[in-house]
């Protein structure tokens, strides 16, 4: 197990909790009927208001989330009950209540699923484990099995209602029973996370609001082609949950059919509920970035402008996890739950807790340990271009040289495997960060190496890399650019980042392929996934560029086939140049933050509290409309002057700092 800089950090084996206060709910019009009930105090699972747990502890798993069990929370045991629930045509779907113990109603944070409505019993049910949301006294929990899967088995039909639909049903039912205090809210990821955006849009009235994790919402060609490659991993695994997958294998290029899936999807402006957006790092579905920012600038009434988004260090699947591949995140583990908690108190529960003063995006930075607040992603940055030279190393020092590349040979018998990444399902390949040295030995696969660093480096954005590629081999016409981006310790062990691909041959766009002609060198753009981290000094920065990611991605048969199992393809070995010289600069543009700018922002000549208010929009976005600035000397020195400017920045840096009556002002 790794002890990285951003991975592991030393902490106590033991949190002592203590729990106080009462339901903030009076008077009770329904109760569990509990052995031991509230009233008025929390229990814990030893009947007691202070508990000693271990601090990693593990539950139990949840498809779509884990139930880790660590830090400080409640150990309550819900009561449960199975139930069904009657849907507009006549049929029910199968679901399962959890009732905290004590005197109701409760606020209800509903979860529909297709992976299996059991699987996340265990998490209701143990005693001797914490986790901020699903083990939360404050919330009863409904948790239903789609219609057609587990359950639910059996209520699907032709023509039988949507998702969305069925999702309304349930929520107006949730609301109507007498355990629930008439709101709800929804929570869940990956499917669980799509099927919200679904539900939204069909408006029940009672629901309040939705944590949508790493999900898209609207339908597109690049979730099941990235850079024009078949996602092989992540279809697989839709293909054989869901089912179907031939129709898009039907349309490998952008066609009318994309175009009629794309118009005809989910529309912003029919969602209008506030939402709060989570993601990760080594996640494929990046789409969560951008489908929370059009719904934030382009949502219906209550939508509008109260979206929120969390980006962690986290993978499919796993967010708040501690370990995460390779490495391990303490200062990011459980975060996503907290940060649901804090949401679902402010939207169901109208506890005054800062939440809408928040600034609208918070993500964490790999290996700074850090927490940043900022009103967008990316935060404004600077590009810094990296050329990939024939000696291997990655410099900015543009090339001077007439002609040069490196070649490989690129087999599609024989692929480059992905090892680690962003996958779905785990086999060969894992989630999330990993070492990659086994495959830079391949003679397929060419690094480029920054030297050491002398200062830290930040990156924040979307890298993308420009390589500029050759055919050399008759009978191939195309070929895959796989990028990955590693950062490289002292003792060489090279760590994922981020990656990408790209196929040549749709290299000016997905609609119309243009096949390589042999000696002819073209540029090929490939986008690799977001990341916000920090080269530490002594580190270096790695490229990779390979014909293959497998499984991660299919592979490229070379031949103009589109799929490596395509009936009468034929696997092509190819020579690929790549070239770095002159004329053919193969390069990698880095977004690097920029500073902020000097603090006269309206350059009056003074810095001064219209200064502050103008930083303070920058940093909280359309938050600051319900803030005012009482008191702009933050440091108490008599001047509002650039001091103020530092404790303001500090209050948002994500940074631990000591509690600051200051910071307290902006929800901090």
């Amino acid at each position: 197990m790794n002890a990285r800089p951003g991975g592991l950090k030393p902490g106590p084996d033991y949190a002592i909790i203590t729990v106080t206060g009462g339901r903030g709910k009076e008077p009770a019009e329904y109760s569990t009927d509990s052995p031991a009930p509230l009233n008025g105090l929390f229990m814990t699972g030893t009947r007691g208001v202070r508990v000693r747990l271990r601090t990693h502890l593990i539950c139990g798993w949840l498809c779509g989330a884990s139930a880790m069990m660590v830090t400080p929370g409640w150990a309550i045991v819900h009561i449960s009950q199975p139930a069904s629930i009657p849907m507009r045509d006549g049929r029910s779907l199968a679901c399962d209540i959890y009732l905290p113990p004590g005197q109701g109603p409760w606020p209800v944070v509903f979860i529909q699923t297709p992976y299996d409505k059991n699987a996340y019993a265990g998490a209701f049910s143990c005693d001797s484990c914490v986790e901020p949301l699903l083990k939360n006294p404050n919330y009863a929990f409904v948790i239903m099995d789609w219609r057609g899967f587990y359950g639910s088995a059996g209520t699907a039909y032709s023509g039988s209602p949507t998702v969305g639909q069925d999702g309304h049903d349930a929520v107006e039912w949730i609301a109507a029973q007498l355990w629930c205090d008439g709101r709800v809210g929804m929570w869940g990821a990956s499917a669980s996370g799509v099927v919200q955006l679904q539900t939204a849009v069909e408006n029940p009235p009672h629901l309040r609001c939705a944590v949508p994790i790493t999900y898209h919402y609207q339908y597109r060609y690049e979730l099941t082609y990235p850079g024009g490659v078949y996602a092989r991993n992540r279809n697989n695994f839709i293909a054989g949950t869901f089912g179907g997958m031939s129709m898009e294998r039907q349309h490998p290029y952008y066609d009318s059919y994309w175009q009629y899936v794309e118009a005809y999807g989910v529309t912003p402006a029919s969602i209008n509920v506030p939402m709060l957006h989570v993601y990760g790092w080594y996640d494929h579905e990046d789409s969560t970035i951008t489908d929370m920012q059009t719904v934030q600038l382009f949502g219906g009434f209550n939508a509008l402008g109260q979206q929120k988004l969390v980006i962690g260090p986290w993978t499919h699947g796993h967010s708040g996890e501690l370990q995460q591949g390779q490495l391990q995140y303490p200062a990011a583990e459980l975060d996503s739950s907290e940060a649901a908690v804090e949401f679902f108190d402010h939207c169901l529960r109208g506890v005054d807790n800062g939440y809408p003063l928040r600034p609208v995006t918070r993500y964490f930075r790999l290996n700074d340990d850090a927490w940043i607040a900022h009103s967008q992603w990316p935060p404004r940055n600077s590009p810094m271009v990296l050329y990939l030279r024939i000696d291997r190393s990655l410099t900015p020092d543009v090339p001077t040289v007439g002609s040069a590349w490196l070649e490989y040979v690129s087999n599609p018998l024989d692929p480059v495997p992905t090892l680690f990444g962003a996958v779905v399902t785990e086999g060969a390949a894992l989630r999330g960060p990993g070492d990659l040295r086994p495959i830079e030995s391949r003679p397929d696969v060419l690094s480029f190496t920054t030297p050491p660093m002398t200062a830290p480096l930040t990156i924040e954005g979307t890298v993308e890399a420009r390589v500029w590629i050759s055919c050399q081999t008759p009978g191939a016409v195309d070929t895959d650019v796989a990028v990955r981006m590693t950062q490289v310790y002292p003792d060489g062990e090279s760590m994922l980042l981020v990656d990408g691909i790209r196929r040549a041959s749709l290299r000016g766009g997905y609609a119309t392929p243009q096949f390589l002609t042999m000696g002819t060198p073209v540029e090929v753009r490939v986008k690799l996934l977001p990341v916000s981290v920090t080269i530490p000094a002594g580190q270096s920065l790695r490229i990779l560029v390979a014909p293959s990611n497998y499984d991660l991605f299919d592979v490229n048969l070379q031949d103009g086939s589109s799929f490596s199992d395509q009936p009468g393809g034929v696997p092509t070995t190819a020579t690929i140049r790549v070239w770095a010289d002159q004329n053919h600069p193969s390069r990698i543009t880095l977004p690097t933050p920029v500073n902020l700018a000097p603090p006269d922002f309206d350059r009056d000549g003074d810095v001064d509290e219209a200064d502050l208010t103008h930083l303070l929009l920058d940093r909280m976005g359309p938050a600051v409309s319900t803030w005012t600035l009482v008191d702009s000397d933050l440091d108490g020195d008599g001047d509002v002057d650039q001091s103020d400017f530092g404790l303001l920045q500090r209050c948002y840096s994500g940074a631990d700092i000591p509690a600051d009556p200051a910071c307290a002002a902006f929800g901090q």
